[in-house]
């Protein structure tokens, strides 16, 4: 069984929207992977493992980006 903080570190984000619905779009995980997001159309081999900046990053996002819009 994996410790809490093992499964905080499994979570990725997008580094644009701040994210958790990001995935491997192409490539191996270990071999410069191309990720995609659902939410904002992000595509790039850069991700985020910190939850607090993805936090940051999702609250930054959907205040620049109200759902009206």
């Amino acid at each position: 069984m994996q410790s809490k903080e093992a499964r905080k570190r499994e979570v990725k984000f997008c580094p644009q929207c701040g994210s958790t619905d990001i995935y491997y779009a192409s490539g191996l995980p270990q071999i410069w992977s191309i990720w995609e997001c659902r939410r904002c159309g992000y595509r790039g081999p850069v991700v985020v493992e910190d939850g607090e900046l993805g936090k940051k990053l999702s609250e930054d996002w959907e205040r620049e980006h109200p759902q009206g819009e």
